[in-house]
């Protein structure tokens, strides 16, 4: 199947998307979706997962979907050795990002990907304190940090893909200098997905 502009949605778990429908994304694009989204969405066309308890308990799950589970390489587990040297560990949607990209998609509409935004709700995730989601696996602002860092990186290493991060209306994000990051109201998103 063939999608116009080559759009693909990456749905990460940050709360911010409790309000979209995913089911309206369905045929607009292939969906990338990262571990416990399963739980919740079945129509996912990838859902990407690293972490060790959420690949034991997706490798434990009879899917009857069409979708395929991409558990990355260990050296895909960290941010690119291009950007440090250090190479701290990354996270399932940026890995998701990165799939996207690697199958020639060229817009990518981003749903709770929270690290983004400003205040207590960018480390909050709509899983917490489930199965696998225990205190040890919580976002820190200090993750946020760093996590910025690589995705402005990220944004230039990939300066021909256009980068759309959607957001409940209002809500404010951290100052990203890229020309292809942009920030979409929910409303103008659900506005546009529906005509």
């Amino acid at each position: 199947m063939s999608y116009v502009n080559k759009v693909a949605f990456i749905v990460g778990n940050g709360v911010s998307r409790k309000n979209i429908d995913l089911n309206n994304l369905v045929g607009h694009g292939p969906i990338f979706g990262c571990n416990a989204l399963y739980r919740d969405f079945e129509d996912w066309d990838y859902l990407i997962s690293f972490d060790t308890g959420m690949v034991r308990e997706i490798r434990e799950q009879n899917f009857e979907c069409k979708g395929t589970v991409v558990i990355p390489p260990v050296e895909k587990h960290y941010e690119s050795i291009e950007y440090s040297p250090f190479r701290r560990r990354s996270n399932a949607g940026m890995i998701a990002m990165e799939s996207a990209i690697e199958r020639k998609h060229t817009i990518l509409y981003c749903f709770g990907m929270d690290f983004v935004l400003e205040g207590d709700v960018s480390t909050d995730n709509v899983y917490k304190n489930t199965t696998n989601y225990g205190p040890e696996t919580h976002a820190t602002k200090d993750d946020n940090y760093h996590r910025i860092r690589y995705l402005k990186w990220f944004l230039d290493k990939y300066s021909d893909i256009k980068f759309i991060f959607v957001f409940p209306d209002g809500l404010k994000t951290k100052t990203i200098d890229a020309e292809n990051f942009y920030v979409m109201d929910e409303s103008v998103f659900i506005d546009k997905i529906n005509h």
